[in-house]
């Protein structure tokens, strides 16, 4: 028989746990603001935590291994800053202020194919229902234009708060790595004693899935963004390297993202020929293979615990509901969530 104790407890959780969700949504602005400068300080620890425990089995301190990484990705930013991101910024403005002019040559090349099916001997039902299929195309194009645009202007007025962001989640870094036995402590601390090794043994599983997804996939951007630079400056497109980023950082999303990170890259290359337009499938399907056969597979794929058909659910749903931030962090959100799940179905039964 449960006792009075244990209702009063349940009960008080209960309400405890809806007030939090509704504390949660009523005022999600402003606990976004207030958690991203700390899930940023939670990536670079998990970026940079490899190093430091390679730096501590050389007898450095924790505290001597952080700052001396600091340090190397001051010189590295700094240097990056004076030679590499000024090509980078000249860059993405030439192509932002191209995008007009992209425009314009595939509105007259949309027209032309009007003017063939005005011109066929199709009945009028289906050439107003191309007419319609071709305007929702256009309009959805344009629309994610405007959206892109506009985002990029809010960014750009943002960047103090975005530097002064980065900064916090340094520091925040910092004290994640050398005090993490502190917060694991503290942690327990609140956890009943009876629980204690079930939540050790999932936090451990999330631990690795999030040390797996954050360190794999950066990884594999970067490798996939330089072999996609590389590519297209050879093939002679324009403005290779914003596109090749573009490239690599899309290849984060799972299965869809190769697709979305080709399309701004092909487009390009299809305003000055159509050969350098299929030289860029063709590079960009032997990069993806290349991804697929050697890459990720050392780097990634089945450490997560995930079959793929769950995976495209996942990012599919993701980005229904939370757009492109949905769908980059769908794939460690439903792996935490079956650890979760698979630990709650053993505790029960």
């Amino acid at each position: 028989m449960v006792s009075a104790r244990k209702i009063l407890t349940y009960v008080i959780l209960f309400l405890l746990s809806i007030s939090i969700i509704y504390f949660g949504l009523a005022y999600r602005d402003k606990i976004l603001k207030i958690i991203f400068p700390v899930l940023m300080g939670a990536v670079i620890a998990y970026i940079l935590r490899p190093i430091v425990l390679k730096l501590e089995s050389k007898n450095i301190s924790r505290t001597k291994s952080i700052i001396l990484i600091y340090l190397a990705f001051g010189i590295v930013l700094t240097t990056a800053v004076v030679f590499i991101v000024p090509i980078f910024v000249d860059n993405t403005r030439e192509f932002i202020n191209t995008i007009p002019e992209i425009t314009m040559e595939y509105g007259e090349f949309f027209n032309d194919i009007l003017k063939t099916i005005d011109s066929s001997d199709w009945s009028a039902e289906v050439k107003n229902a191309i007419y319609n299929e071709i305007n929702n195309g256009v309009n959805i194009a344009e629309n994610m234009l405007v959206d892109t645009l506009r985002k990029t202007l809010v960014g750009f007025f943002k960047s103090v708060t975005g530097i002064s962001n980065i900064i916090l989640a340094m520091i925040i870094a910092y004290y994640i790595m050398k005090d993490a036995e502190f917060f694991k402590k503290g942690a327990l601390s609140l956890v009943p004693r009876k629980w204690r090794n079930e939540i050790i043994g999932a936090c451990r599983e999330i631990n690795d899935i999030l040390s797996c997804f954050i360190q794999g996939q950066l990884l594999t951007a970067l490798i996939i963004g330089v072999m996609e630079t590389t590519a297209l400056v050879i093939i002679g497109v324009k403005y290779s390297p914003i596109l090749g980023f573009i490239g690599g950082l899309s290849n984060i999303i799972p299965y869809f993202g190769p697709f979305i990170g080709a399309i701004p890259s092909v487009a390009v290359a299809l305003i000055d020929s159509p050969v350098k337009a299929l030289w860029t499938v063709f590079a960009f399907l032997v990069i993806q293979q290349i991804d697929n056969a050697f890459i990720s597979p050392k780097i990634i794929e089945g450490r997560l615990g995930l079959h793929p058909v769950t995976t495209i659910l996942a990012v599919l749903a993701g980005g229904e509901f939370f757009g492109i931030i949905g769908m980059l962090v769908a794939v460690p959100v439903t792996a935490i969530l079956k650890v979760i799940l698979k630990r709650l179905v053993e505790a029960i039964v």
